[in-house]
C-alpha cells in the first residue's frame, strides 16, 4: 500500500468511525469535558497555526528523508478534543483528518505503518494517570488529592525519529481544570 492509498484508508477508516459513533453536541459534555474540549481546542489552534509551520521548514530541511511537502494530517484525540476539531474545522480539508486516538491505533494494527514521509500524526488528549505520573505527582505536588490529577498528553510524529511528546499535568477539582505543570515529562522521538 502506498501512501495516497494508506492516507485514503484513513480517511475511509474515520469516515465509517464516525457513522457508527457520531460526534456529540459540545452541550452534551460534562463540565470536566468541557474543559477538556477548551483545551485540546486551544492547544490543536495553536499546533495548526504555529508548530505545524516549524515542523514543515524542518521536513524541507531533511531533503535526504523525500518528505513530502504537502502531508496528510492526522489529529488524534478524545471526544472533547473531536468536538473541538469539529467546531474549529467543520469540513476539515482533503489533507486533514481527526479521529479518536484509540481509533487510530486500532487502524494502525490492521494497517502496515506509514513511514510518515507524507503525512504528520499529531495527537492532543487528556488520560488516566500510570502509577508512576501518579508518584511523581503526588512527590510534586503533595496537597492534590490522587482522583484530581489528569495527564494531558500532545504529541507528533512526522517522520522516521522525528518528533516528541509532552504530557501536562492538571488537576480537576469539581468545577475547573488547573495547570499544575506543563511538560511534566516529554520524550524526543
Amino acid at each position: 500500500m502506498n501512501e495516497k492509498e494508506w492516507s485514503a484508508a484513513v480517511r475511509s477508516f474515520a469516515q465509517s468511525q464516525r457513522e457508527q459513533s457520531s460526534i456529540p453536541d459540545r452541550d452534551s459534555l460534562s463540565t470536566e469535558e468541557e474543559w477538556q474540549c477548551r483545551i485540546i481546542g486551544g492547544e490543536f489552534i495553536s499546533w495548526y497555526q504555529h508548530r505545524l509551520r516549524n515542523i514543515l521548514r524542518q521536513r524541507a530541511a531533511l531533503r535526504f528523508m523525500k518528505f513530502d511537502p504537502k502531508p496528510f494530517i492526522i489529529f488524534t484525540t478524545s471526544m472533547p478534543g473531536l468536538v473541538a476539531a469539529r467546531e474549529i474545522m467543520p469540513e476539515a480539508p482533503e489533507s486533514l483528518v481527526y479521529l479518536l486516538h484509540s481509533e487510530f491505533e486500532e487502524f494502525e494494527r490492521n494497517h502496515l505503518a506509514s513511514d510518515f514521509t507524507a503525512c504528520i500524526h499529531h495527537w492532543s488528549y487528556f488520560r488516566p494517570l500510570d502509577e508512576e505520573f501518579l508518584a511523581r505527582a503526588q512527590q510534586s505536588f503533595p496537597g492534590v488529592k490522587a482522583e484530581e490529577y489528569r495527564i494531558h498528553t500532545v504529541g507528533d510524529l512526522w517522520g522516521e525519529r522525528c518528533g516528541g511528546e509532552d504530557n501536562h499535568l492538571w488537576r480537576w477539582n469539581g468545577r475547573e481544570m488547573e495547570l499544575l505543570e506543563e511538560a511534566f515529562s516529554q520524550v524526543v522521538f
